[in-house]
């Protein structure tokens, strides 16, 4: 089989596959797909000498798997009623993380864990249609869902050691978020630790000897029951700043235009050791890029 029979198989598949699909997901799935995915494909077919059967099984599962991200990566992006300010923009491209916008559906992509975790476990068992650029799509998607949701947990809840309501009013703005923390950080310490002993002392001044001291009591037991659990909360907090560190880390390698396999093996085990727990299908991919080419591994390259 050479060029000319490869695309005799391509030219039908591909008009079918764009009926299929429609205008608006053909529009983004197609520069990855005839820039990426289908010269490796090409690539792949006319080294191996596979018979045309097989290079066209090789298309359909292909375009399918791209589908079925495209769908995992936006995944409520149709519901009836959706914003248009949350409608994709692409199919993926190697994000730049921001914390206060974790979780925020307007950045062009909504991500399904589970059917991300589903379209990597079925285009690893198939290592006759690996390419590159798949290789590097659901490995940049598959972290970076983890670090957004990790992000995400950690503002939203500090850690898990309370509710951050400046995050929650800010809506993704630094300024908004950094005033919110500070008025509410004052405002907290103001109701913590000055409110209930002014309210003692005025219930003392007019008589109420005995409210005054219930409400002294119970500023105590909560003053000294925040005080023990202190060393837990920052423990906590600490511990998350350095999962999500340790995740970003390993994120932004995957930005590199030539990723080194060694180096993104080194920092996924360090995440690991720190904490990290990632889906088995970024270590499969990982350890096939290693075992491939330890020195380079270029995204965009065929074959």
């Amino acid at each position: 089989m050479d060029y000319d029979d490869i695309e005799q198989i391509t030219e039908p598949l591909d008009e079918h596959w764009a009926q299929r699909m429609g205008d608006s997901v053909y529009r983004l799935v197609s520069p990855v797909w005839e820039g990426s995915i289908l010269p490796s494909l090409r690539a792949k077919a006319l080294r191996s000498e596979c018979t045309a059967e097989e290079f066209r099984d090789m298309w359909i599962r292909s375009m399918s798997l791209a589908i079925d991200l495209f769908e995992a990566l936006h995944i409520g992006a149709y519901f009836e009623g959706a914003p248009e300010e949350e409608k994709p923009r692409f199919l993926w491209c190697h994000q730049s993380f921001d914390l206060l916008r974790a979780n925020d559906k307007r950045r062009g992509f909504d991500i399904g864990k589970d059917e991300l975790l589903r379209v990597a476990a079925e285009y690893l068992s198939h290592p006759e249609i690996r390419c590159n650029y798949f290789d590097w799509l659901l490995l940049d998607s598959i972290v970076f869902a983890e670090l957004d949701a990790f992000g995400y947990h950690v503002l939203s809840t500090r850690a898990g050691t309370g509710f951050n309501l400046a995050a929650a009013v800010a809506d993704g703005n630094l300024v908004k978020y950094q005033v919110l923390s500070l008025l509410l950080g004052v405002l907290g310490f103001a109701l913590r630790y000055l409110a209930a002993p002014a309210v003692s002392i005025f219930l003392a001044s007019k008589g109420h000897e005995i409210a005054s001291l219930t409400v002294a009591g119970l500023w105590v037991l909560n003053l000294v029951w925040t005080l023990i659990g202190f060393p837990a909360r920052r423990k906590m907090r600490k511990k998350g700043a350095e999962l999500l560190t340790s995740l970003n880390d390993l994120y932004q390698i995957l930005g590199n235009s030539t990723i080194s396999p060694r180096i993104l093996k080194e920092s996924l085990d360090k995440a690991v050791a720190a904490g990290v727990v990632l889906d088995g299908a970024v270590f499969t991919i990982v350890d096939r890029m290693v075992a491939r080419d330890a020195t380079a591994f270029i995204a965009t390259q065929a074959g």
